[in-house]
């Protein structure tokens, strides 16, 4: 795994679009490559790793005004502590409807999530309702849906 993510034809990305929350979980994958493969093995470099979660992918997919903070472009930040951060283990919950399962991994030395400079995550907590308007967009041919 250590030769694969350092090579430089590896992008990292995933998606499953959720048709499996009953069997796997892999939305954990970010902060496990910064936790296990940065901090833990030193695989990789934390400024190559945040690279491969931002830019590298948005230049990839053609995402063109993602990936990197620049004046203009939406403020999608992540603010983390290099220290801490990371997957905790999986388990199941059942908060789908009908009391159905899902499987999920909390993560740990997550400070803040901002989407187009809008705090959503603040610590452990939700910074909007729930039921309010998010402030992210839907992406489409690498743009923001208008």
């Amino acid at each position: 795994m250590a030769q694969i993510l350092s090579s430089p034809y590896t992008v990292i990305g995933l998606s499953d679009a959720g048709a499996h929350t009953d069997q796997l979980c892999d939305a954990c994958y970010s902060t496990h490559l910064l936790g296990h493969w940065v901090r833990e093995n030193g695989t990789l470099g934390l400024e190559q790793a945040v690279r491969m979660l931002t830019s590298r992918p948005a230049d990839i997919y053609n995402i063109a005004d993602r990936g990197r903070l620049k004046v203009g472009l939406p403020a999608d930040v992540t603010v983390f502590d290099p220290e801490t951060v990371g997957a905790g283990k999986l388990r199941r919950v059942r908060d789908y409807p009908a009391g159905q399962e899902r499987v999920v991994a909390d993560a740990s030395g997550i400070d803040a999530v901002v989407v187009n400079g809008v705090m959503i995550r603040d610590g452990d907590h939700d910074a909007l309702p729930a039921d309010g308007e998010m402030p992210g967009k839907l992406l489409r041919h690498g743009r923001a849906a208008t």
